[in-house]
């Protein structure tokens, strides 16, 4: 038996006695070396049966056709409903389908829509879009700790196939705000409730031991924990160019900005970047907008603008010392000297 098998049957066996899912398992058995995977916890099967499982995973058999959205089952007695996915719609415009596909593909869609790729860069040098999976397991984790949600299958359907990117986007907005009001460019809010709440859901994920019924769920299913994955590597410590420990991290602030722009975009407002007079008098910078449950911002994060120096005279910069939360009413309007 070669070491590879050996150390997928320990990850059965573990997972079996300690009722973990098979992906803490092989996580806990690669963390710990000194575990002699070479040695199965079980005596082991004759050769003959190596590359059996021990319990083989129970099979549902599953309508071929997609199904209609109010199918009952009655059409295919004995198997499963094969529900609508957006990628069953091949006649539309990629872009929207992706952008009605939960959770990689509406994220990639918007960083795609408000975090282009500059000219004469490629696609992946944008440090800020690589956070295009933090978005993705934020809307991971909000459809599954709140299914409500998640978009209803029938307007779905229907705005994916009538072609309409701005149909998709207003079937998505109760989900697009509740990530716009998750996530945050507020350091002391991301460090001590966001990412705390982010790690419970990875630990939710880990331990998962739902039964997939469908071949969707469960890929479905490793969709989520590929993102998981990601997440446990993006804060584990590993060693720099300069020969130094450190945890590669994320860039937090980017999909915050994302959201903002789009629901900008849909309900008016003010944007990230926007240049604004308050209504003392003050000019200032929009850098992140708060949500109510409907409707434009109810309150705009902002720096003050101050006089240039240094190279900077006679422009107006942000004061990087300056952070502060304004109701919508004492934004006065646009700022008509964006220099």
């Amino acid at each position: 038996m070669t070491t590879d098998k050996q150390f997928k049957r320990a990850a059965r066996e573990l997972a079996e006695r300690e009722g973990i899912s098979y992906t803490a398992a092989r996580r806990r058995l690669a963390a710990d070396p000194e575990t002699a995977v070479s040695t199965p916890l079980t005596t082991a099967p004759a050769a003959a049966e190596d590359d059996q499982e021990p319990t083989p995973p129970r099979l549902y058999p599953i309508a071929r056709a997609v199904c209609a959205t109010d199918c009952d089952g009655t059409p295919h007695p004995g198997a499963l409903c094969h529900p609508w996915r957006p990628e069953d719609s091949k006649h539309v415009r990629y872009e929207v389908r992706r952008a009605a596909q939960l959770p990689n593909g509406r994220a990639g869609e918007l960083c795609h829509r408000f975090e282009p790729p500059a000219p004469g860069y490629p696609s992946g040098s944008f440090f800020a879009r690589e956070a295009t999976w933090l978005l993705a397991l934020a809307y991971a984790m909000l459809t599954d700790q709140r299914p409500e949600l998640r978009p209803g299958r029938a307007e779905l359907r229907a705005a994916v196939e009538a072609n309409d990117q701005a149909a998709v986007d207003a079937v998505m907005e109760p989900l697009d705000r509740a990530a716009a009001r998750l996530l945050t460019k507020v350091p002391e809010r991301w460090w001590g409730e966001v990412k705390p709440q982010i790690d419970a859901y990875a630990d939710f994920v880990d331990t998962d031991e739902r039964e997939p019924l469908t071949w969707q769920e469960a890929d479905d299913r490793h969709t989520v924990g590929r993102l998981v994955d990601q997440w446990r590597r993006a804060w584990t410590p590993a060693r720099n160019h300069n020969g130094y420990m450190d945890a590669p991290g994320v860039l937090w602030l980017a999909p915050k900005g994302w959201l903002d722009d789009l629901l900008v975009e849909q309900h008016g407002g003010h944007g990230d970047g926007a240049r604004v007079r308050l209504t003392d008098g003050r000019p200032a910078i929009v850098y992140a907008a708060e949500w109510g449950e409907a409707g434009a911002p109810v309150a705009y994060r902002i720096r003050e603008l101050e006089p240039g120096r240094h190279g900077n005279i006679g422009k107006l910069v942000p004061s990087l010392t300056s952070d502060e939360l304004v109701p919508r009413d004492q934004v006065a309007g646009e700022l008509n000297d964006v220099a």
